[in-house]
């Protein structure tokens, strides 16, 4: 098969968690992909030699012999792609079945602006002995300029990048403080907006894991680079506003607003620069951001926060369409039988017990 998607793997000391994100790839509805994993120069091999996803000709392991950082360790990964797509997956998520078959057939049917697809996140928080304690789910949105994507103080989730997209920007930027470990999901978003629309479709297609070890805990480095970072794009943009900042929660930091910059006020040749720009009224739920940005729903514009109890469905739109899983094989659809679509059993559905994924059974996905 032509393949036409690589599923880039960044991993450092990533654990027992790592399966967890292979084995989403490789029951995916659509087989056309290719895995790119970059081992970023973790204490302890990541894979046996012997594993079985290494015998697949579609996976390709990068060992770096040092931590380079996200960012650097995703660039050595792009080099590697010669896909027409691109999708990053952290080594404690994983994916939904469904995505990538949803991914590909929407980006087939685009035009070239389109750098960035994205759909809907479950998020899944884990105590400290890997219990489910909490679920929740967020909607993505659409974006109207790079303005609008700055004061949302979100990012999008999964992250399905056009690969001549990536590469027109030079990748994943290294040029800030801490050369591209954190925030790299939300640099790499504001540069390409400069250049190509995002696209949101509403489905279900990313599964996000919070523990004890999530990078996004070190909250003083994230609201220094949050602020770094807004500063950063503001000024490459022609410095045409000021930002005014709020800080909540445990000391999380966001965007609130944009001033219109004294030097610019009288050119009337953008309007936009007459007027305070405010980010959207948003709901509090949350006092952390959820990933390596601000993504709480204090950040949110669009989040639908649902405290799932055992046995229900994420308020928000399902793939009705055929997907594979471990347990069942090829099934019709979401609820299509025991143990197959979110919130069909026990132990499948999000929310519905610890260490499980969408129809996966105990111990494989979601573990």
């Amino acid at each position: 098969m032509n393949e036409q998607v690589t599923v880039l793997i960044p991993a450092h000391n990533p654990g027992k968690y790592l399966q967890d994100a292979l084995n989403s790839v490789f029951i995916q509805l659509y087989d056309g992909w290719k895995i790119v994993l970059i081992d970023d120069g973790s204490d302890e091999e990541i894979l046996a030699p012997d594993s079985e996803f290494l015998k697949d000709d579609r996976v390709e392991l990068i060992r770096l012999p040092q931590n380079l950082g996200q960012s650097k360790a995703l660039n050595i990964g792009l080099e590697r792609v010669t896909t027409p797509y691109v999708i990053q997956l952290d080594s404690d998520d994983w994916f939904y079945p469904h995505t990538l078959d949803i991914l590909v057939r929407e980006a087939i049917n685009q035009p070239d602006n389109i750098g960035v697809i994205s759909g809907n996140i479950h998020i899944v928080h884990e105590n400290f002995e890997g219990k489910r304690m909490m679920t929740e789910v967020y909607k993505g949105q659409p974006f109207t300029d790079k303005y609008d994507f700055l004061l949302s103080n979100t990012s999008v989730w999964p992250r399905f990048y056009r690969t001549s997209a990536l590469r027109s920007i030079g990748g994943w930027p290294t040029d800030d403080p801490y050369e591209g470990r954190v925030l790299e999901d939300k640099r790499i978003l504001l540069r390409l907006i400069e250049k190509y629309d995002f696209l949101w479709v509403d489905y279900m297609l990313y599964n996000h894991r919070r523990h004890n070890n999530n990078q996004t805990n070190q909250i003083e480095l994230y609201a220094e680079m949050t602020e770094w970072t807004v500063r950063n794009a503001l000024e490459r943009w022609g410095g045409k506003y000021e930002p005014v900042f709020r800080t909540y929660g445990l000391g999380w930091k966001k965007i609130e607003q944009l001033i219109p910059n004294a030097i610019f006020s009288n050119d009337s040749n953008d309007l936009n620069d007459h007027h305070v720009i405010s980010a959207p009224e948003v709901p509090r739920f949350l006092q952390a951001p959820l990933n390596s940005i601000e993504k709480s729903s204090d950040s949110a514009p669009e989040a639908v926060i649902n405290k799932e109890q055992p046995g229900t469905t994420p308020n928000a739109k399902l793939y009705t369409g055929p997907y594979m899983t471990l347990d069942t094989g090829l099934c019709m659809g979401p609820g299509t039988g025991p143990g197959t679509g979110p919130g069909t059993g026990p132990g499948t559905g999000p929310g519905t017990g610890p260490g499980t994924g969408p129809g996966t059974g105990p111990g494989t996905l979601g573990g």
